[in-house]
């Protein structure tokens, strides 16, 4: 009984592994509402935003948040220069509209931040390899 349960098993597990992880890649972070809350939670403690730039700045990040999902999901799978491309764009417009929500010292931070992301992003990115 053993025996032929743990060849059943040793038979499928290649075909397990197919389904370990539907759509790597995609929707790594959460619906968009969960991401855009995330990331307005974390500026607004960076930040220290008023409550009205945090009500607007919510919004800000819920719409493009939004938008990338919609991007993500209408990308061909593995075309990563397209979607880097898009994602990018996407980007430096939410920059934009976040920019005229802040003052300029709550725009430095910002900025200094993304940065530490990046290179953050660079060094585990680095590290796997």
């Amino acid at each position: 009984m053993k025996k032929s349960l743990f060849v059943v098993l040793l038979a499928i597990s290649p075909f397990l592994a197919l389904f370990a992880q539907p759509g790597a890649g995609r929707n790594f972070q959460g619906s968009p509402e969960e991401m855009a809350k995330r990331q307005t939670e974390m500026m607004v403690e960076k930040l220290t935003l008023s409550e009205a730039q945090a009500s607007r700045i919510q919004d800000i990040n819920l719409k493009y948040a939004q938008k990338m999902k919609a991007a993500r999901d209408s990308m061909p799978e593995g075309d990563w220069q397209m979607m880097r491309q898009k994602m990018t764009v996407l980007r430096q417009e939410q920059d934009a509209e976040l920019r005229k929500m802040m003052t300029s010292d709550q725009w430095a931070i910002y900025e200094q931040w993304k940065e530490e992301q990046r290179a953050k992003r660079e060094a585990q990115r680095n590290q796997g390899n």
